[in-house]
This record gives C-alpha cells, sequence and structure tokens, in this order.
C-alpha cells in the first residue's frame, strides 16, 4: 500500500488595524506560515471587496491556474476549492 503526502491549504484569517500612515502589521503567524521576512516583496490588489496581499515566495498553482482558464475566469485559492467540492457531491448525487 502507498501512501503519499497530501498539502491541505488552510485559510487563516486575523483582523488588524490600520496604523498612522496606512501601515499594517502582518501578524506572526502568517509570516511564518508565508514564510515571509523583512525585506520581502509582496503584491497587493483589489479582488471585488477583498484586499489581497500576495507572497511573491510561493508560486502559484498550476492546478489552479488551469481550472481559471478552463472555465474562462481567474478563480481565488477559496472559489476554486469550494467548486471543487461542490463538483464533487454532485457527482455523488448522480451516482
Amino acid at each position: 500500500m502507498s501512501v503519499f503526502p497530501v498539502c491541505i491549504w488552510v485559510s487563516t484569517t486575523e483582523d488588524v488595524k490600520i496604523l498612522e500612515g496606512y501601515r499594517v502589521t502582518i501578524p506572526k503567524k502568517i509570516r511564518e506560515k508565508l514564510m515571509i521576512e523583512k525585506g520581502d516583496t509582496l503584491r497587493i490588489y483589489v479582488d471585488g471587496s477583498k484586499l489581497v496581499l500576495k507572497s511573491m515566495k510561493i508560486p502559484d498553482s498550476p492546478t489552479l491556474k488551469m481550472r481559471g482558464l478552463a472555465s474562462g475566469n481567474e478563480e481565488s485559492l477559496e472559489e476554486a476549492v469550494s467548486g471543487e467540492v461542490e463538483d464533487k457531491l454532485a457527482r455523488q448525487k448522480i451516482r
């Protein structure tokens, strides 16, 4: 019997305050999880009503990228995972 390692992305949510000069501190748990260090570059963008900071150290998942291209739009990680779960549940109901 083979055992394959599984990578599960777990969402981490923290509330932060905007400080003077519109500065925000990234919580330690998130910095450690994404291996963010002083001097690193983050990409910041708006996705609908979300303000997103993206670590440039972590490459985009080719699988998630292909899913976005196949459906004709770019999906966030949460949307892609949610879509996969919904698809799987729908396939189970058919059987």
